[in-house]
């Protein structure tokens, strides 16, 4: 890999509205893109995608090395991995209820685990995209407790990590009162991806 190769990020549901958004944004500031979801082509921001179950633990610890390997290490995680079945809670079965949960907080779970031995090595990020719980509209309670979790989760591992060199943040597009733009979005992950929480810029150690 070239010497002078910029920093690296992996993007889950590269395929949706926000990570299209974001991987744009990354790859517009010079950025090793690299995609990974269960789709089997390579977003058009991306330079590589990764095909990958984030639900599986093995499969998830094989995607993160991938990564490391193809950006010469990684940088930064951002998780837009995320499904949501709408309905009164009556009416949701507990498939649809395991379903949401493996994908919108199981996957943030897996995969941060996989790519902490990598952002390690270069006090790198994690950003994951999870909306606000307020003034959401009803028939939405299972996508609203999956969120919940990905905000306690990250939350938890913003000190637990920081011991390991690793920042982690959370984007949430609505917090403010109002729905934020997909573009808007791209920028709240860009602002936070390569700064620390008391907003001092990264130093990615690594050269690629």
């Amino acid at each position: 890999m070239p010497a002078d190769r910029a920093p690296s990020v992996l993007i889950t549901g590269i395929h949706s509205d926000h990570g299209f958004a974001i991987s744009h944004m990354f790859r517009q500031e010079g950025w090793f893109v690299i995609g990974c979801d269960q789709g089997t082509h390579t977003g058009r921001n991306a330079r590589v995608h990764i095909t990958a179950d984030l639900t599986d633990e093995a499969d998830c610890e094989r995607a993160a090395k991938r990564a490391a390997r193809l950006g010469n290490g990684l940088d930064c995680i951002v998780h837009c991995a995320d499904i949501q079945v709408e309905g009164p809670i009556e009416e949701v079965g507990s498939s649809a209820w395991d379903v949401m949960m493996d994908v919108n907080v199981k996957s943030v779970f897996l995969m941060s685990k996989a790519c902490m031995p990598y952002l390690e090595e270069v006090h790198g990020s994690i950003v994951a995209i999870a909306p606000s719980l307020e003034g959401r509209d009803s028939e939405h309670a299972v996508h609203d407790a999956t969120r919940a979790a990905v905000i306690a989760l990250m939350s938890a591992l913003t000190d637990e990590l920081a011991a390991h060199g690793i920042h982690v943040h959370v984007v949430r597009p609505d917090a403010d009162g109002r729905p934020l733009t997909d573009d808007e979005v791209a920028e709240h992950v860009w602002s936070v991806a390569g700064f620390d929480n008391e907003g001092h810029e990264l130093s990615f150690a690594h050269a690629h």
